[in-house]
C-alpha cells in the first residue's frame, strides 16, 4: 500500500512485513526505501 499522509509525506507499506512502514519526501523514496526492506527479509536465493 502506497498513500499520501496528512503532512505531505509518502508512506509505503507491505504485507510481507507486517507493522513495518517506511516514509518517504516522495513516492519514488518510499518505494526505494520499501524495496530496500524487501530485499533484507527476502533476499534473493538465485545461484550465479
Amino acid at each position: 500500500m502506497l498513500y499520501q499522509d496528512e503532512d505531505g509525506t509518502w508512506v509505503a507499506e507491505c504485507r510481507e512485513l507486517p507493522g513495518y512502514r517506511v516514509r518517504g519526501r516522495t513516492k519514488e523514496e518510499a518505494l526505494e526505501k520499501m524495496k530496500a526492506a524487501l530485499l533484507i527479509y527476502h533476499p534473493c536465493r538465485c545461484e550465479e
